[in-house]
């Protein structure tokens, strides 16, 4: 008997009528539509529609603007195909309940919501665009609507809290090889919880924690990779520190696949960790470490800590080697390359 898979979809309640409304006069034509017919369809500024246009263009669709001539929607978001990964997914413990957003605020946000009313082991937030999502340290992350993957999991599982940060490597490692199954993209872990592929940033895990005293009670897992995002969609103040698997292998990538492949993998590792403790998970990690033997600069509270990554320890710390040879433990702290 097959398993009933729930999938939500929500609309966005970000995006206004008026924004809808200049997509459709858009799709109405095959050619450029003046911003003068707009705004006198909608009653509003010249200046107001290009303030729409531009704010539809963060939402993924394509449109060309040419002055005296109009705007010309060129191409609109490639969405997730849903029951592509549903269909990957069947029987696997993260193939039973979706929520799929087109806009979100931030899906870790929404899965925590989730966990706190009950929501069960496995749920899948997704999300094609997120206005408020973020990384470790309270950073920003930012992806271009429908090029990313930006999704969350709901997990239970049956660990002190002393122990639930181990949950980052178990992902971080799954992730890696999701993304090696599906593209020819070399994966390193940069300690803590980091993707590398070459020297450039293609993604990160952002790990949050709900218990009390020594028992969890959930766990969010937030992943957002970079799939399909072109050099010139990349963050000015980023373009030499990131970098897409697209950018990276120069084909695009089918991101409803990927993101099957890359759930299977954390099912699989989160099962093991699970059963047999993280031995596993520590040794991929080591073998996929960015920062060993590297000179490093770890910020701390107390200041700057410069010495040569030389792995993590058992408990997921992160060991540099001081110019006097002590070795120090870090379990937080922003790393550089120094």
């Amino acid at each position: 008997m097959e398993s009933s898979v729930s999938v939500v979809y929500v609309e966005s309640n970000h995006m206004s009528q008026r924004k809808r409304t200049v997509i459709d006069i858009l799709r109405e034509s095959p050619g450029f539509v003046s911003g003068e017919v707009i705004s006198a369809r909608l009653g509003i500024s010249r200046n107001a529609v290009h303030k729409h246009v531009k704010s539809l263009r963060k939402r993924g669709y394509q449109i060309l603007g040419i002055s005296r001539r109009g705007y010309k929607l060129e191409a609109e978001p490639v969405k997730l195909v849903v029951p592509v990964i549903t269909e990957m997914t069947q029987g696997s413990m993260f193939g039973r309940s979706f929520r799929y957003y087109d806009e979100i605020e931030s899906t870790n946000v929404e899965a925590k919501e989730l966990a706190r009313a009950g929501a069960p082991e496995g749920t899948v937030v997704i999300a094609e665009l997120q206005l408020a999502g973020r990384g470790r340290l309270g950073r920003r992350w930012t992806s271009p609507a429908g090029k990313g993957l930006l999704f969350s999991v709901i997990l239970r599982p049956t660990l002190p809290m002393s122990r639930a940060h181990m949950l980052t490597i178990v992902a971080a490692v799954a992730a890696a090889r999701g993304i090696e199954t599906q593209t020819d993209a070399a994966v390193r872990i940069k300690w803590p919880n980091d993707l590398f592929v070459g020297d450039r940033k293609a993604g990160g895990i952002l790990l949050e924690v709900a218990g009390e005293q020594d028992v969890v009670e959930w766990v969010i897992v937030g992943i957002g990779i970079n799939v399909n995002t072109e050099y010139a969609e990349l963050p000015v103040d980023l373009r030499r520190t990131a970098i897409s698997l697209k950018m990276a292998t120069g084909d695009p990538v089918d991101r409803s696949e990927l993101l099957a492949r890359i759930l299977l993998a954390l099912e699989t590792a989160y099962k093991e960790a699970q059963k047999h403790g993280f031995d596993r998970a520590l040794s991929e990690f080591r073998q996929r470490d960015y920062l060993l033997k590297r000179s490093v600069s770890v910020q701390t509270r107390e200041g700057s800590v410069i010495g040569e990554a030389t792995g993590i320890d058992n408990q997921g710390a992160l060991l540099v080697q001081l110019p006097h040879r002590h070795v120090r433990r870090f379990h937080s702290g922003d790393v550089t390359l120094h």
